[in-house]
């Protein structure tokens, strides 16, 4: 028995498009794209005239076990139970599903927890998207250690970071995580400008990576240290805040992609009570960066940088479930056309994952992950946050659309 998608506008995200057809699924996949002749009388029919209809989205950078709404990144989990942060990320996979996002990728769980949703949702036990986990990320000695005890593996040197990769891949990983540079959303002593890892150190992460057919992910805002990341073959560099031109050639030179996360900052200020929880350090860095961070993702895009969706959501007021307000801001802020921040979010995700012949766009023998809205994004961005429905792998997460 198949399934239909009957009278929707299916966008196209290469050509940049709509065309009116109706999509045939069968066994989580795309078996036709109009011209068929109809459902046969054993087959399940869904409605959805008139809405346009997209790929799956792709957040290539969520931290799923991350509470964001208090707006203290300070050892959230500090003094509860373990089972309250599992919960948790379960819960923010299914809004993150039902957001329109069907695959994701964590770079920083909470001592493995994501994993564990990870699997459960492979299984069919729980709601969510298809998840890409880092487990732990790799940091040096630092002191922002302290305020994500169950995020970061400290590893300093080229053989510390070797063997703390290996255990990420031990306990599950689908990629490795590094940190190039100091973050933004850290303590008082650390420096989002400042590098962290050096390049040997970052070379012997991607080879651990690489040897085990995984990817390496880092997180630079340092101009050096996203050359650094470049140079060293990580696969994406994120948020990528401070880098000039030269950084951004690199990038495009070597294929790095990036995941800018732009969305950061005006999900902050959006949200009153995460603002006015956050510490004051923090909360003037976020307000000082934003317009660099816009610019730069401006800057990197038209060198020709490959870019793929990532919201960062976990951080303060970033709310699980919300992701849309990314390709909104990319084109709000960082003055990306709607075409482009959709393909960033659809295939420019894929193509990072190494996945674009299963997921990324509508079409035929795809992975059947379609996200519908009543109105048209490519006429009003805005709308991009008005998703009304959801399917993934041919299974029915959401329908708004009646």
């Amino acid at each position: 028995m198949a399934t239909w998608l009957r009278g929707g506008r299916l966008y196209d995200v290469v050509e940049g498009g709509y065309r009116e057809a109706d999509l045939k699924i069968e066994r989580g996949r795309i078996a036709a794209m109009g011209g068929t002749g109809g459902p046969s009388a054993d087959d399940r029919a869904i409605d959805v005239a008139g809405a346009c209809l997209f790929p799956g989205f792709i957040d290539c950078h969520v931290h799923l076990c991350m509470p964001t709404e208090d707006g203290n990144p300070d050892d959230p989990w500090g003094g509860k139970l373990p089972g309250e942060t599992a919960i948790y990320a379960a819960q923010a996979a299914e809004r993150t599903l039902m957001g329109g996002v069907t695959t994701a990728r964590d770079v920083g769980g909470w001592d493995y927890h994501e994993i564990a949703v990870r699997n459960l949702i492979d299984r069919g036990r729980l709601k969510g998207p298809r998840l890409y986990c880092a487990g732990r990320l790799l940091s040096v000695t630092t002191s922002t250690i302290a305020y994500y005890r169950g995020m970061y593996d400290e590893a300093n040197g080229p053989d510390e970071v070797r063997a703390k990769a290996r255990k990420q891949l031990a306990m599950g990983a689908d990629l490795i995580k590094v940190m190039a540079t100091g973050a933004i959303t850290s303590t008082e002593y650390e420096d989002a400008r400042a590098i962290q890892y050096q390049l040997d150190e970052l070379k012997a992460a991607v080879a651990i990576a690489e040897e085990n057919r995984k990817h390496c992910a880092a997180h630079a805002h340092a101009c050096d240290g996203i050359r650094n990341a470049a140079l060293a073959g990580c696969r994406s560099v994120e948020h990528g805040s401070f880098g000039d031109e030269d950084a951004y050639a690199l990038m495009a030179e070597k294929g790095t992609f990036l995941v800018p996360t732009v969305c950061v900052h005006s999900a902050l200020l959006a949200d009153n009570r995460a603002s006015a929880n956050l510490l004051p350090h923090i909360r003037e860095r976020y307000a000082a960066t934003e317009d660099i961070h816009l610019g730069n993702t401006r800057l990197a895009s038209d060198i020709g940088v490959k870019i793929a969706m990532g919201t960062d959501a976990g951080t303060p007021g970033n709310h699980h479930g919300d992701n849309m307000q990314e390709i909104e801001r990319m084109v709000t802020g960082a003055a990306l056309t709607p075409r482009d921040a959709i393909f960033a979010a659809t295939m420019g995700g894929a193509r990072l994952l190494g996945r674009e012949e299963d997921l990324g766009s509508l079409a035929v023998g795809k992975l059947a992950d379609v996200v519908g809205f009543a109105a048209d994004p490519l006429a009003d961005i805005h709308a991009i946050r008005d998703v009304r429905f959801v399917m993934k792998g041919g299974e029915t997460a959401r329908n708004d659309l009646g």
